[in-house]
C-alpha cells in the first residue's frame, strides 16, 4: 500500500492512538518536509552547515515514518554535502513528494 513509509514502524514508535499519531504525522508534513524543500536555497548560498543540520534533523523524522530509503539519502548528504547533495538531490525530492502523498493518505485513513 505504501512505497516509502511503513505503517508498522509508525505504530511501533507512536503507538496506536490516533490522537497522538495524527498530530505527529502532521508535524512531519508541515515542519520536517518543508525544511528539506529549502535545501537548494542553502546549498546555492553555500550554507553547507545548514544543509547538514536540516538533513540530520530530518533523519529521525524519516525513522518515525519508517522511510529507511530516505534516511539513507539524508545520511549520505549529511556526510558530504558538497559532493552528495548534487548527486542525491533528485532522489531526495522524489522521496519527499511520495512521503507527502503517503502521509496525507495515512492521515485520511486514521
Amino acid at each position: 500500500m505504501y512505497e516509502l513509509i511503513n505503517k508498522d514502524v509508525i505504530h511501533q514508535f507512536l503507538g496506536d492512538d490516533p490522537e497522538l499519531i495524527k498530530p505527529m504525522l502532521e508535524m512531519i508534513l508541515h515542519n520536517n518536509l518543508p525544511e528539506l524543500n529549502d535545501l537548494d536555497k542553502y546549498f546555492d548560498e553555500e550554507q553547507y552547515d545548514e544543509v547538514k543540520i536540516r538533513c540530520h534533523k530530518a533523519k529521525s523524522a524519516m525513522g518515525y515514518v519508517g522511510s529507511s530509503h530516505t534516511q539513507k539519502i539524508l545520511q549520505e548528504i549529511e556526510k558530504d554535502v558538497k559532493e552528495a547533495y548534487p548527486k542525491r538531490k533528485n532522489d531526495l525530492i522524489n522521496d519527499i513528494r511520495l512521503i507527502e502523498k503517503e502521509l496525507h493518505q495515512l492521515i485520511d485513513d486514521i
